[in-house]
């Protein structure tokens, strides 16, 4: 977390294109409250320093290169907040229909609960599985092989 007051200021949120050095891309947000309102940079940053050219930022990581946004990554930053927020905001509209299908009101506040935590627990997943492939197709070219696939 860069910068926060009173809910207003500036945040990092996503993590891609890792290094082996354990150096990521992130993006830097301008936030209310937590949630993303509009990206500001993109930055590689990690939490170790790996390099003299990597400078330290009061926020608690080290900064190796500035860059410019990374649009993939905005666009799954606000994809991620949407299918997270998105069934808890809709679980009043969606709650009568069901439990009228169902004959219980749980189901609705239920399969709510459920994709909000997917959305919540997806990521850790989806970055281990990054990482893992990452680190593979850095060991193939350390030993002089082509890239899987090619």
């Amino acid at each position: 977390m860069a910068f926060v007051f009173h809910g207003i200021g500036t945040m990092v949120y996503g993590e891609r294109d890792y290094w082996p050095d354990g150096s990521f891309v992130t993006t830097e947000w301008f936030v209310m409250a937590y949630v993303p309102i509009a990206p500001i940079i993109s930055k590689r940053i990690s939490y170790t320093r790996n390099s003299d050219y990597a400078t330290y930022d009061s926020s608690g990581y080290w900064v190796y290169e500035i860059l410019p946004l990374a649009r993939r990554q905005v666009l799954f930053v606000y994809g991620w907040f949407v299918a997270v927020f998105a069934p808890i905001l809709l679980v009043n509209q969606i709650q009568d229909p069901l439990s009228k299908l169902t004959g219980d009101q749980d189901w609705a506040a239920g399969i709510c609960l459920f994709s909000s935590a997917t959305a919540f627990i997806f990521p850790y997943f989806l970055r281990r599985w990054l990482k893992r492939r990452k680190r593979q197709e850095w060991k193939r070219q350390a030993l002089g092989l082509p890239p899987v696939g090619m």
